[in-house]
């Protein structure tokens, strides 16, 4: 099974990465019951989709696996997110066409994105970017990737609740390094995030953005990385 990282955010929060290289044949063999309905309910069409949509789900059985946890029904909220039946564990999800990851918290909302680092940020940027943060990405693509992905990330972090536009989530200038912290601020609060460049000579360029916390409690200092490697 290709796991392509696995990694602790804190002490109550894990994360999973998987690299999609299965066909779509072998990942619906891999899929497990438990989660079938839930994927049906999706209705997918795109065989692209429905490849990352197994592969998230697939994740998640390792990601459990690897926790110790028990495999219980997935479902979707009322606002679309996913969640585990009679449990009270937070998920999220996020997927691209070259990499899927899950990340999993005992205690809190959690809320994870990754996005391929790609030249369509840059022609988009004033859609999601007010001008300081415009003016601190200065055109890096690495930055506009974390900064779409750290308003992704807390999108889902506040279960997909209503938010005017993207602008009104302001991310703190920051220096692109490997992985770091930036704090973000919606609606008079203030919400740490850790990121987490992702750099692989047989993948584009990714980034991964976690947020799970309000202002206060590092999203870094705890990640204990593991180099890629596979479960079997």
């Amino acid at each position: 099974m290709p796991v392509y990282n696995f990694f602790l955010l804190s002490s109550n929060t894990s994360c999973l990465i998987w690299k999609i290289e299965e066909s779509l044949t072998k990942l619906r063999l891999q899929l497990h019951p438990h989660f079938l309905t839930d994927f049906q309910n999706a209705n997918l069409s795109s065989k692209d989709r429905i490849r990352q949509s197994l592969a998230v789900r697939i994740a998640l059985y390792c990601l459990l696996e690897k926790l110790n946890l028990p495999i219980l029904t997935l479902a979707k909220n009322e606002q679309g997110s996913p969640i585990l039946a009679n449990s009270s564990f937070y998920l999220s999800f996020t997927h691209t066409h070259y990499l899927a990851a899950v990340a999993l918290s005992t205690v809190y909302p959690i809320g994870i994105d990754i996005e391929m680092v790609r030249s369509s940020l840059y022609t988009i940027q004033k859609k999601y970017l007010n001008a300081e943060e415009i003016e601190n990405a200065n055109g890096s693509l690495e930055k506009l990737a974390i900064y779409w992905s750290a308003k992704e990330a807390l999108y889902k972090r506040l279960n997909k609740q209503p938010i005017p536009t993207f602008k009104d989530i302001f991310v703190q200038p920051f220096r692109l390094a490997a992985k770091g912290e930036i704090i973000a601020h919606l609606h008079q609060k203030k919400y740490t995030m850790g990121y987490q460049q992702v750099v692989d000579r047989a993948l584009p360029r990714h980034v991964l953005v976690y947020c799970a916390h309000e202002l206060g409690v590092s999203m870094t200092a705890n990640v204990a990385a593991v180099k890629p490697h596979s479960l079997t």
